[in-house]
């Protein structure tokens, strides 16, 4: 296992978030944030040969931007971009969670490490060799060579993850962004994790808290058979339904951008309450639609949708365990992949 969880991450307060930001000085702070993760990339790239940079450094137009998929690597029909982490040396792997750590925020830094985790308990599984559940099939990839004064991306991925953060000068966008567990809840060195439960409960905790006309409002007949904005659907839109945020209370709009949050705050500090703040500002644009039992005691899907946004959960039936199998998508339409 390249690194170990102890304990799962909370969401970063909202408020704080923002709070810091301001106090720095957005721009300030974000191009902290990309010099701290184009220093990372540097010392990573400086670890690996010739051989091993070619395969990690690809072209900042290459259209393999859109070769991701969250199936594990032995149901794969094509080749993930970059390098593996199970092809690393021991400090080369460090030196790849050391990027990590640093272009992400500490939110996200544990639920990568808590994907991770997780497919270290299927990988005792007896179907991991034939499906590739292992912690070594992860890859990372850049777009482009890292420099602060130029625009480059990363992406890093395998089973139930796909991250897609791009830097430009100034700015930090994460777009698409797939992030999913399997199983949900499960146990490292004695102790219970559950990386996603926030956005199980956040979800459930939402619907409970609407207005019964808005709640009502929010309840779909029907759902994706997974996701509708997930792998292989780029530029898909999914229909525009559900509970109208513009007819909610202030709290429950709240407690909707909180939980945006979740997925939002993956990114360093500045860049998602800087996210955050654009979101909050259409936030009577959304629609927010449910399906399944309220007290999710079987399986839930729930969406969130505006001009800008597209977030989905998906509880699903387990493929490797009974503990539980969530799927969920990130995306801004309008920037995907970094605008390119």
């Amino acid at each position: 296992m390249p690194i170990t969880i102890r304990d799962a991450a909370r969401l970063f307060a909202i408020g704080a978030m923002l709070a810091a930001a301001l106090a720095t000085g957005a721009d300030t702070a974000i191009r902290a944030e990309i010099e701290a993760a184009t220093s990372a990339a540097t010392r990573f790239l400086a670890t690996l040969d010739t051989t091993q940079s070619a395969a990690v450094v690809l072209p900042p137009d290459s259209p393999l931007k859109a070769n991701w998929s969250n199936l594990p690597a032995g149901m794969l029909r094509f080749e993930r971009n970059g390098i593996r982490v199970g092809d690393l040396s021991d400090p080369q792997r460090a030196a790849l969670f050391d990027f990590l750590a640093a272009a992400s925020s500490g939110h996200g830094y544990h639920l990568v490490a808590g994907v991770l985790a997780a497919e270290n308990a299927l990988a005792d599984g007896p179907r991991a060799s034939r499906l590739g559940w292992s912690a070594d099939n992860y890859w990372l990839a850049f777009f482009g060579e890292p420099a602060e004064s130029q625009n480059w991306s990363w992406q890093f991925g395998g089973h139930h993850l796909a991250l897609y953060v791009a830097l430009r000068p100034g700015a930090i966008s994460m777009s698409p962004t797939f992030i999913g567990i399997e199983p949900a809840t499960f146990a490292v060195d004695g102790a219970e994790l559950t990386p996603l439960a926030d956005h199980l409960s956040g979800g459930v905790a939402l619907m409970a808290a609407l207005p019964d006309a808005q709640r009502a409002a929010a309840v779909v007949r029907n759902r994706p058979r997974d996701l509708y904005a997930g792998a292989g659907a780029d530029g898909v839109i999914p229909p525009l339904e559900g509970s109208r945020v513009a007819d909610w209370p202030a709290a429950q709009q709240r407690q909707l951008l909180e939980l945006v949050g979740l997925w939002v705050s993956v990114m360093p500090p500045a860049a998602a309450a800087r996210r955050l703040a654009e979101i909050e500002a259409d936030l009577t644009r959304l629609r927010f639609a449910w399906n399944g039992p309220l007290d999710a005691s079987g399986s839930i899907y729930y969406r969130i949708q505006g001009p800008t946004l597209i977030v989905e959960f998906a509880t699903r039936g387990g493929v490797g365990t009974n503990a539980g199998h969530y799927h969920s998508i990130y995306r801004n339409p309008g920037n995907e992949y970094g605008g390119d």
